[in-house]
C-alpha cells in the first residue's frame, strides 16, 4: 500500500468514526428528549427501539478506539478480530437505526407498518447474513457447509432452540390468524390485559394494575383466547345478588334495576337486565346483567354498582340475608333493628320539629308525620331528586351535605346551593304536585329523613282545616325566598296562599273550606 493509499484509508477510517460518534450522540439526545414524553405509546415504542442501535454504535466506537490506541500491542489475529467486530457493529448499528427511523416515520404518519414479529425476524436474518458475509470475506469461513455437514451440531441446536422455535412458530401463527391486535383487551388462562405488541418470542400485555407481562407465544397457543373487544367493544358483566325471601320479586327487581341504571359507568343502551335466578337457603338470588364501555373499567363499574345497590336496598328496607344458625344471632339482629328504629324516630322528631309548617300542625298530626318518616341513605354522587320529575317525598338532611343543581337548556348544570343538616327540600312537589325545580345530589355519605305524600294524606283526611295553616306558612316561606323586596304586601300574600291552598286541595282530593 502506498503512502497516498494509507492516508486515504486513515481519512476514511476517521470519517467513519466521526460519523458514528455523531450518530451516537444524536441518538442519545433524541432518547433523552423522548424519555420525557413517554405518555404516548408510539413515542415510548420508538424510544425503546432506539436503544439497540445506540448500543451497537457504542460498541463500534469502543472497538475502533481499541484498534486505534492498541493496534501495535495486539497480536495480528486479535487486531484482525477487533477490526472485523467493529465493522460488524457499525453495519448492524446503521441498519437498526435506519429501521427504527423508517418505521417511526411510518407510525408518525398514522400508518401501522410491518408487524413487530416480521420486523424482528427480518432484523435477525440480516444480522446473520452480515455475520456470514464478514466471516466469509475475512476468514474464508463458509457457514452453510458447516451446518450442512455437521449432523451433531444440527441436533444440538435443535434441542437448544426447541422452546425458542416453538415460540417463534406460535408467534407466526398468531400473526397469521390475528386473534387479537395491539390495544385490545384479551384473556388467556390466568392472564388478562391490554395487548401492547406481539413479538417473535412473546406477547407484551399491560394489566389493569398497570403491570407489564411478557407471556410466551407458545403458552398462548395452548390456551383459549378470549378477546373482550370482539365482536363488540362493550363489556358484559354478570353478578349475583341475594335478597330476603320475604321481598316480592317485582319489588326486588325494580329496586335493583333502578340502582344499576343510576350508575354513570353502566351503559343505557343496551340496558341492564335483572332476573330471578334461583332460591337458596340464604334467600332469593337475582342475576344482574349490565354493559360497560370496556373491560378496562370493569373494576370501577363493579365498585360503583355494588355501592349503589347497597344504598338502594338500605333505602328500600330490603335485607341482604346472612346465614343465621342460632336463635341468639337472630335475637341480637332484632335488638339492633329496634335500636336503630328508635334512633331514627328521635332523629325525625328533632328535624321535623324545626320546620315552621310542621310546627303549625296539631300534636296528633305531628306524631303521624314522625311515625311515617323514613331514614334514607345515599352514596357520593347519587341523585336524591331530579329537576323536572314528579315527586311524592320531602327530605330533611340528617347527615352529610347535598348540592342543589339547576339545569338550563344548552348549558352545564350550575350549583346554586349546598345544604347541611336540618335543611329541607322537596316540600312543594309533595304538597302541591309541582315538578321538582332542581336536582339535589349527595356530596358524600349522607342520610335523609323522608316524609311521603301518604303521611300528609292521612293528616289532611282527618283534619282538612290544617290545609289553611299549611298554605299560609308555605306561602310565607315561598314569598320570602322568591321576592327580593322586603315590602311584600298582604294582598299578594293572601293571593299566594289561596293559590297554594287550591293546589293542596287538588292533590289531596278535598274542597277548599273556610272557617275553623
Amino acid at each position: 500500500m502506498t503512502g497516498d493509499d494509507g492516508a486515504v484509508a486513515q481519512l476514511q477510517s476517521l470519517t467513519g468514526f466521526l460519523t458514528a460518534l455523531a450518530l451516537f450522540l444524536l441518538v442519545g439526545l433524541l432518547r433523552r428528549a423522548l424519555g420525557r414524553r413517554q405518555v404516548n405509546p408510539a413515542v415510548k415504542q420508538f424510544f425503546n427501539e432506539l436503544s439497540a442501535p445506540q448500543r451497537l454504535l457504542f460498541l463500534y466506537l469502543i472497538a475502533r478506539l481499541a484498534e486505534f490506541f492498541f493496534a501495535n500491542a495486539f497480536h495480528p489475529a486479535v487486531a484482525h478480530g477487533v477490526e472485523t467486530a467493529s465493522r460488524f457493529f457499525g453495519i448492524i448499528g446503521l441498519l437498526r437505526l435506519a429501521d427504527s427511523l423508517a418505521f417511526g416515520f411510518i407510525r408518525w404518519r398514522g400508518r401501522v407498518g410491518m408487524p413487530r414479529i416480521l420486523r424482528s425476524l427480518g432484523v435477525w436474518a440480516i444480522t446473520f447474513l452480515c455475520a456470514a458475509v464478514l466471516l466469509r470475506v475475512e476468514y474464508k469461513l463458509d457457514l452453510s457447509s458447516l451446518f450442512a455437514t455437521s449432523a451433531l451440531l444440527s441436533v444440538v441446536l435443535g434441542f437448544a432452540l426447541q422452546e425458542t422455535l416453538g415460540n417463534l412458530f406460535a408467534g407466526l401463527t398468531l400473526h397469521a390468524e390475528q386473534p387479537f391486535e395491539a390495544g385490545e383487551w384479551v384473556t388467556f388462562g390466568k392472564y388478562c390485559g391490554r395487548v401492547l405488541d406481539v413479538g417473535w418470542r412473546s406477547t407484551r400485555l399491560i394489566t389493569a394494575d398497570e403491570d407489564e407481562l411478557l407471556v410466551p407465544n407458545s403458552l398462548i397457543s395452548r390456551e383459549v383466547v378470549v378477546n373482550h373487544m370482539r365482536p363488540h367493544l362493550t363489556d358484559v358483566i354478570e353478578l349475583m345478588i341475594t335478597v330476603d325471601l320475604d321481598v316480592s320479586p317485582t319489588r326486588a327487581k325494580a329496586v335493583l334495576l333502578e340502582a344499576v341504571k343510576s350508575c354513570p359507568l353502566v351503559l343505557a343502551v343496551p340496558g341492564p337486565v335483572v332476573q330471578l335466578a334461583s332460591f337458596t337457603n340464604d334467600g332469593a338470588q337475582y342475576r344482574i346483567k349490565l354493559y360497560t364501555e370496556g373491560i378496562n373499567i370493569e373494576r370501577k363499574a363493579l365498585d360503583q354498582v355494588h355501592e349503589r345497590i347497597w344504598y338502594a336496598l338500605r333505602r328500600a328496607a330490603i335485607d341482604i340475608p346472612y346465614p343465621q344458625t342460632t336463635v341468639s344471632v337472630r335475637e341480637r339482629a332484632q335488638e339492633a333493628d329496634e335500636r336503630r328504629r328508635r334512633e331514627h324516630l328521635a332523629e325525625a322528631e328533632d328535624l321535623l320539629g324545626r320546620i315552621d309548617f310542621v310546627q303549625a300542625l296539631s300534636a296528633p298530626a305531628r306524631k303521624v308525620l314522625i311515625e311515617r318518616a323514613k331514614f334514607l341513605e345515599y352514596g357520593p354522587g347519587q341523585a336524591i331528586v331530579r329537576q323536572g320529575e314528579q315527586g311524592d317525598t320531602l327530605y330533611l338532611v340528617a347527615r352529610g351535605e347535598v348540592s342543589v343543581l339547576i339545569h338550563v337548556e344548552g348549558a352545564p348544570d350550575r350549583e346554586v346551593a349546598r345544604l347541611g343538616r336540618g335543611a329541607l327540600f322537596g316540600e312543594m312537589s309533595v304538597l302541591t304536585g309541582d315538578p321538582r325545580t332542581a336536582t339535589v345530589v349527595s356530596l358524600g355519605d349522607s342520610a335523609m329523613v323522608g316524609v311521603d305524600r301518604d303521611a300528609f294524606d292521612r293528616i289532611l283526611s282527618a283534619e282538612p282545616n290544617l290545609a289553611h295553616k299549611l298554605a299560609d306558612v308555605i306561602a310565607r316561606r315561598r314569598l320570602a325566598l322568591d321576592q327580593a323586596r322586603a315590602e311584600q304586601q298582604a294582598p299578594a300574600l293572601e293571593k299566594e296562599s289561596s293559590s297554594i291552598l287550591s293546589r293542596i286541595s287538588g292533590i289531596f282530593g278535598f274542597g277548599q273550606r273556610t272557617g275553623t
